[in-house]
């Protein structure tokens, strides 16, 4: 049965637009560096190609990246792996057609994939026509001056050599122009001229050429280099920022938003002036940080990557650091001391040919010894420190390197994607490859490869897509500022990312061994840590230190959350202390001087941090104490105060445990969540305490239940303690422990010893209570064993009018309840959706699960049976369904939805984007909807109706075991017990489960990172499958119990009907409560009308 689903915009909505492209997308980004030829070949030559590339975008999509660094793919002689570019106008043959590049571009663009390309701007090939020209021409013309040439070797002689393995020089001779030429790199690569006007203005119309192409930025390949001035280093010139200013000028000017991309290596000071004001690159490489990371996880000591960092300057607002661990060169040591690199190479190359100038050619995975805990480690590190990551081909599966190839050829191999023949990258001859692929028996394609950990849920590929995911979810990361804390353990790094009003703490242990270690994070007591890959939650933070323990490189990233319900950190230091003093008792909370400032100052200031409050933020009335009833003898014994807050909806009245507990008070901090306010006696001091969960309190009203006590409080006013009969005949044992239930609701529940649970009903509402009346029921006359047993009851009694102050049953010991059982199963449901190829079909998929559903089902069905079991008691005794409650229904639910209606008019053009396009086509055909809610129930329904739970979710079942315990049966607390106690049809129930299914299943959708193209949709089906197997398990079960017993219709068509109906009334009630509670998810009533009302139709 597809009732209801909150996923999908009605069939043929527009949603609304994609927001305008950000400049400033690079911070955000997840860059995928790869080679063309290195990929994927589709022609079977052995050489990768644009074609190829374009049939693994769908790849990289799911793996999450948004952006794409391709090496050079222009022609090129292939000395150096094509940086030696000989026409940059063009695509190298190798590689497919200018038409192949189009295709590339368009798919890549339709997944939202951005493209940087690289471009060589420092010097091209010698076989460029720009050199060959060059060398016929005379000394002195135009064209000679495209590069930069010497009568002699001996000028720039402060010039270091940079591939010092190779070149003795900086000068070569080249005996056709008769003259040296000047290469900062290898001797068949000249430096192009710069100081020549017309080398600027040609590599301008290169980029435009590509820009015109779609391209969204270029890396600009060793720009320190662009400039010589004899007498100095010729690195990092002036003149050279003065180029790279024009440079930027005429890119913005002809394409707004090009982004630039520097690899300068160099020190963090000198790599600051490529960011100019702003004006020059978008971004550049942090070279220092990244050899430091290694040396931080071979020393297992922060020092080294925290020095660097304190190191680092402020850059622009509009710049970022790229961040990165390998790449196609060697990992350059150059940035580090030369006691730094030998320790470095000792650690990380003990064998010399893993070495290449002033580096170790080697891949991430090697040199982290194929510890996949380092290697996650590693990558957490680079996600989560300041800047854009980078990250190089087939190290999201931990490929490995071939060292005994020439140059830097061992980390350039295939991609891995299959364990076939040349791992799934060619079909070629296995000789005709471009470079051979890995075979040994650790690294080796048979080994590691996409398809195997496609298939594993917890392989490195599918932890990396998680890991990019969760970084997604988040801005923090990529423009937050940062933080460094300092833990009393050097093995463990700690910082904290800001960004607007979110804070994350990333903690990491360097070391080979746990560690533990404790962390100063009193400035933000009160907040929750959230891991964010689990979501699991944290102890909360208080004035201590924080401890955190880590296995051996392990790392947590945690948000820092507010936690909904309790005062946050900011609103615990806007209370006050104010003291009331106690020189009159406890009268002197309502009398005198004392009991003004505690109604006028004290009260307000308290009850606008509770959750039970109702009132917050009323501007008329106030609140006062009503009433005082003592609980015990002496001059201050504990007390239960009745607070009346009058508001324009009325005058309510709530009720506050209260006692006093003497002792030094700490003014300078702000007063705890349960201290009402600090209070003194002559010289004594104390505070003032709202004692629900303290535990002489509660002790006394437990014994007071137990004993059937009736306390006194005035001749129109008692308190009424009494037991049933099971608890009185039971002897009560001493209660050591007293604690409070999770977080804050709308009641407050403490757990008593782990064998009682007492419940205080904060706002008193006089009447009949169902919960009261529905636990005697169930406990003494009806004997359900589904539910706790009722043990007692606290009652205020004014003459004839009872109000419940509070009810005791025992406490059933339980794994959780069923909706963060739900929750935690579709998490992990989700995950395994997200990163597995295939969703498994929904009987297979959830089995385990479903038996779950189907037990809640009988149990539910047997709670109906139960209910209807007495015909001796009017108030449970089951009654026909008459014409006239089908009426009453009927214009209920009209009337509700009418007004529904008009609010979400009202309301429209301040609805979220999830939530608008299906309040349009509701709105459109508001006046249709309402008639089919009119006529949706025939006049005559053969079933009974009987007493409902009346608030019956996911929340209101514990899960013990392999079973079901239904628990809270005071129904919904927006209802006046009237409505609350009327009698309905088994569906009424049934409904209201049903729409917390589709709650459960929209909240996990919310906890999944945020992906890209066609993943969400998976989602969405595999979510859609989820409810509606869990809803037909539960409905088939329920109605095998109670179907037999005249609870439902007999006629499967009718009992179809009415259960629409009531999950109808059930969302048009979602709708109104979302509204005045929580307006981001009143999408999910919304879409739930939609899809019960119109199901299988298209607009």
């Amino acid at each position: 049965m597809n009732l209801v689903s909150d996923f999908t915009a009605p069939a043929g909505v527009e949603t609304p637009a994609e927001t305008l492209i950000d400049p400033h997308w690079y911070k955000d980004a997840i860059i995928y560096q790869l080679h063309v030829k290195a990929f994927y070949d589709s022609n079977d030559d052995g050489i990768g190609d644009f074609n190829g590339l374009t049939q693994r975008l769908d790849y990289l999509q799911d793996l999450g990246v948004t952006a794409l660094w391709l090496l050079p793919f222009y022609p090129s002689p292939g000395r150096d792996d094509g940086y030696d570019i000989s026409d940059y106008r063009r695509i190298n043959p190798d590689f497919g057609s200018m038409k192949d590049f189009r295709r590339f571009m368009s798919e890549a663009k339709r997944r939202g994939l951005k493209v940087i390309t690289e471009l060589v701007i420092n010097h091209t090939s010698d076989q460029h026509p720009w050199f060959k020209r060059a060398r016929r021409s005379k000394k002195g013309s135009s064209a000679r001056d495209w590069y930069v040439w010497s009568d002699t070797d001996q000028k720039y002689l402060d010039t270091r050599i940079i591939f010092t393995d190779t070149e003795k020089s900086n000068w070569t001779w080249d005996p056709e122009a008769g003259a040296y030429f000047w290469h900062r790199f290898f001797s068949h690569q000249p430096d192009l001229n710069y100081e020549n006007p017309r080398v600027f203005w040609a590599m301008v119309q290169v980029m435009r050429r590509w820009l015109d192409f779609g391209v969204d930025g270029f890396r600009l390949d060793a720009i320190p280099y662009l400039c010589e001035q004899e007498g100095t280093n010729n690195e990092n010139l002036p003149e050279t920022h003065t180029l790279i200013k024009r440079l930027r000028a005429e890119i913005d000017a002809y394409a707004p938003g090009t982004f630039l991309l520097a690899e300068a290596n160099q020190w963090p000071e000198d790599v600051r002036a490529y960011f100019g004001d702003g004006d020059e690159c978008h971004m550049a490489y942090h070279f220092p940080l990244m050899p430091r990371i290694y040396m931080a996880i071979a020393q297992e000591d922060r020092f080294p990557i925290m020095d660097i960092l304190r190191q680092t300057p402020d850059i622009p607002g509009n710049c970022q650091w790229a961040l990165f661990l390998r790449n196609h060169d060697e990992l350059t040591l150059e940035m580090v001391t030369d006691a730094e690199r030998d320790y470095l190479w000792s650690t990380y190359a003990a064998d010399p040919r893993a070495r290449i100038n002033l580096g170790i050619r080697r891949r991430l995975a090697p040199l982290m010894d194929n510890d996949r805990r380092k290697i996650e480690l590693m990558k957490s590190l680079m996600l989560s420190l300041p800047g854009t990551p980078i990250f190089y081909y087939g190290d999201e599966i931990g490929m490995g390197d071939n060292i005994y190839l020439g140059d830097r050829n061992g980390v350039r191999t295939p991609m891995q994607w299959t364990s076939d023949r040349n791992a799934g990258f060619s079909r070629c001859d296995p000789a005709k490859l471009y470079l051979p692929v890995i075979m040994d028996p650790v690294h080796g394609y048979q080994a590691v490869n996409v398809e195997a950990q496609s298939r594993s849920v917890s392989s490195m590929l599918n932890w990396m897509k998680r890991m990019i995911a969760v970084r997604k979810t988040t801005k923090v990361f990529g423009r937050g500022t940062m933080t460094m804390l300092r833990p009393t353990n050097r093995a463990v790094m700690a910082y904290l990312r800001h960004y607007g009003q979110e804070v994350i703490l990333c903690v990491a242990n360097l070391s080979r061994a746990a560690q533990s270690t404790e962390i100063d994070l009193s400035q933000w007591r009160g907040r929750v840590p959230v891991e964010m890959l689990g979501r699991s939650r944290f102890r909360r933070i208080d004035d201590g230190p924080f401890v955190v323990t880590l296995a051996p490189y392990g790392f947590f990233w945690f948000q820092l959350t507010e936690e909904a319900g309790m005062a946050s950190a900011d609103t615990a230091s806007a209370r006050e202390w104010i003291t009331v003093v106690m020189d009159r008792g406890w009268r002197s909370i309502s009398e005198g001087r004392s009991g003004h400032h505690f109604e006028r100052e004290v009260l307000p200031s308290y009850l606008g941090t509770r959750r039970w409050f109702a009132a917050k933020g009323s501007e008329a009335g106030g609140s006062r104490v009503g009433a005082v009833i003592p609980l015990g003898d002496g001059e201050l014994p504990p007390v239960l105060a009745l607070i009346d807050h009058a508001s324009p909806r009325g005058t309510m009245r709530y009720v506050m445990p209260l006692v006093v507990s003497w002792g030094e008070i700490d003014r300078a901090t702000a007063p705890p969540a349960s201290v009402v306010a600090p209070v003194r006696q002559t010289s004594r001091e104390g505070v003032l305490i709202d004692a629900v969960a303290e535990r002489d309190l509660v002790s006394s009203l437990v014994r007071d239940i137990h004993a059937e006590r009736v306390i006194s409080a005035s001749p129109t006013m008692q308190l009424e303690l009494r037991p049933t009969a099971r608890f009185a005949s039971q002897e009560l044992p001493p209660i050591a422990q007293v604690r409070a239930s999770g977080a804050e609701q709308s009641n407050s529940t403490v757990i008593i010893n782990a064998s009682f649970v007492l419940k205080f009903y904060r706002r008193l509402s006089a009447g009949t209570n169902p919960e009261l009346e529905m636990g005697r029921f169930l406990t003494d006359v009806a004997n359900y064993s589904n539910t706790p047993p009722l043990l007692g009851t606290i009652e205020l009694v004014e003459g004839d009018r009872r109000s419940a102050i509070a009810v005791l049953h025992k406490f059933i010991d339980n794994q959780g309840d069923a909706w963060v059982h739900a929750g935690n199963y579709l998490d992990r449901f989700l995950e395994e959706a997200r990163v597995l190829p295939e969703i498994p079909d929904a009987g297979d998929a959830h089995a385990a699960y479903l038996n779950r559903m189907r037990t809640i089902g009988r149990r539910t069905g047997e709670l109906h049976v139960a209910l209807a079991s007495s015909a001796a008691d009017p108030a449970f005794a089951p009654e026909p369904v008459t014409p006239a409650d089908v009426a009453e229904w009927t214009a209920g639910l009209v009337g509700s939805a009418e007004a529904m209606f008009e609010e979400l008019a009202r309301r429209y053009d301040q609805l979220g984007p999830r939530a608008k396009p299906t309040a349009r086509v509701l709105l459109a055909r508001r006046w249709e909807a309402v008639e089919r809610m009119r006529d949706m129930l025939p006049a005559t329904i053969a079933a009974d109706k009987i007493r409902q739970h009346g608030d019956f979710h996911l929340g209101q079942i514990l899960i013990v075991k392999d079973d079901a315990i239904i628990v809270d049966f005071e129904g919904e607390p927006e209802r006046p017990f009237d409505e609350r106690r009327r009698k309905a049809p088994s569906a009424r129930d049934a409904a209201g489960f049903i729409r917390s299914l589709d709650y459960a299943a929209t909240a996990a959708l919310h906890r999944i990172p945020e992906s890209s193209g066609e993943a969400p949709q998976r989602l969405l089906q595999a979510l859609d499958s989820w409810r509606n197997a869990a809803t037909d398990a539960f409905l088939v079960s329920m109605r095998n119990i109670a179907g037999a017993n005249r609870l439902w219709p007999q006629d499967t068509a009718l009992a179809d009907r009415l259960l629409r109906f009531f999950v109808l009334e059930k969302a048009v009630y979602e709708v109104g409560y979302e509204f005045a509670n929580r307006p981001d998810w009143v999408h999910v009533p919304l879409a739930g009308l939609w899809r019960t009302l119109f199901s299988g139709e298209s607009t």
